[in-house]
């Protein structure tokens, strides 16, 4: 009965009866509300759009009407699936089975129970929805327009490079699966921190999850990126000017976005059904960064089948909870070997991102990232290399002046955008 008050709450107080449909939510999955969920739909069918919750409320007596709800949308359809579930599963198993099984042969109770199963899969599948019937949308499209206008560059994340964004045609678009490839102890982790950084400056919730490193490492990486202080000193306890450091931390006390991160002490095995809790449970990131793909725990043996799984489903999960996805993947050491050969023997080193199928691992990664961008680094000069993507910039290179430990990763060239 609360999940059923809590989902209607939220269609009132957002005025998005619409999204019910979007994970397959009708008449029939309400027991306790049902009358208010008919009231909701015979409105929004009549005047176009969700009524007012004061009418719903002063018309219901009996609704618990849920004045502050935090969960979300997929949360709460989804547990009003598995409630619906769980209801008639018990009843099937504590009622019907035993009459079934002393009425039917064998062979016959176990086609029953098996439909049985199928069907209630079948409902826990539903809830991440259907498709969208394009032919009657209208009115969920127009929606979508009109917040597009209103949000106008807000659907777009910046990166920290001007070119860069520019040739992505305004950055990281919200639902975006971004690959960054780079050698190993190149600085990768670095460019993946500089892109949350700056998204969080930026005004966006973050979620890194940084699981080789600690608490105080990834930390003090943020701190060297946006603060400029040394991140040697700063691991060592040993700055020059602490008042300064001190002083920087005052402005963390007290923010409304949010930068979450996750390390080595947080998880135990990262995979996909953990990152989507936290998306669940925090509706307000917007930038999810996965630092690194080797590092999840992918099921099976971790194949190259369970590694393709894993990728699609992170596919999925980013278009479906709306924000952008940074997995941050290491590329073999063959061709790392190769490149090393090539500076040894010239003059004046320098960066060779890797190609786009640099590694061994699975090739899902590159089929279902929107965008690829493969980096690397040698001697205090950067280069990412567009290997992927939707906007003008494919093939593409940005390069870069970097200094890791004190923070300072620049554009080294001018923006060329044609």
């Amino acid at each position: 009965m609360l999940l059923e008050a809590k989902l209607l709450s939220k269609v009132l107080i957002d005025k998005d009866f619409w999204t019910l449909a979007r994970y397959n939510i009708g008449e029939k999955d309400f027991v306790a509300y049902r009358d208010v969920y008919n009231a909701i739909r015979s409105f929004v069918k009549e005047y176009g759009h969700t009524p007012d919750y004061r009418e719903i409320v002063a018309k219901y007596k009996k609704f618990d009407f849920q004045v502050e709800v935090y969960d979300t949308f997929p949360y709460l359809c989804k547990g009003l699936k598995r409630s619906k579930v769980s209801n008639h599963m018990f009843n099937v198993l504590s009622v019907d089975a035993g009459r079934k099984f002393k009425e039917m042969e064998i062979e016959a109770f176990v086609e029953w129970m098996d439909e049985e199963l199928g069907a209630a899969k079948a409902v826990l599948k539903s809830s991440s929805g259907l498709g969208t019937n394009y032919a009657v949308n209208g009115k969920e499209r127009k929606k979508r327009y009109e917040e597009a206008k209103k949000a106008g560059s807000g659907m777009f994340i910046p990166t920290p490079y001007e070119t860069l964004t520019k040739y992505l045609d305004g950055g990281f678009e919200l639902g975006d699966y971004v690959l960054l490839q780079a050698f190993s102890n190149v600085g990768k982790s670095w460019i993946a921190s500089h892109v949350g950084a700056f998204a969080w400056s930026a005004g966006h919730g973050i979620m890194h999850y940084s699981p080789e490193l600690s608490k105080s490492q990834q930390e003090n990486r943020n701190d060297t990126l946006l603060g400029h202080f040394n991140n040697v000193h700063l691991r060592n306890g040993e700055l020059v000017d602490e008042e300064a450091y001190y002083k920087y931390l005052e402005n963390y006390d007290d923010n409304e976005t949010p930068y979450t991160i996750k390390t080595m002490e947080d998880i135990e095995s990262l995979d996909v059904d953990m990152i989507e809790a936290d998306l669940q449970m925090n509706p307000n990131i917007k930038l999810v960064i996965i630092d690194g793909f080797n590092l999840m725990s992918h099921g099976g043996k971790g194949d190259r089948t369970a590694m393709s799984k894993t990728s699609r489903r992170l596919r999925q999960l980013f278009a479906r909870y709306q924000v952008v996805g940074i997995v941050v993947h290491q590329v073999n050491a063959s061709e790392q070997k190769e490149n090393a050969k090539k500076n040894d023997s010239d003059e004046n080193p320098m960066p060779r991102p890797a190609s786009m199928f640099g590694y061994s691992e699975t090739i899902a990664v590159i089929q279902d990232a929107c965008t690829v961008l493969s980096y690397d680094a040698v001697d205090g000069n950067g280069e990412i290399f567009i290997a992927k993507c939707r906007g003008t910039g494919k093939e593409k290179s940005v390069s870069l002046n970097v200094q890791y430990n004190l923070g300072w990763i620049t554009e080294a060239s001018a923006v060329d955008y044609f």
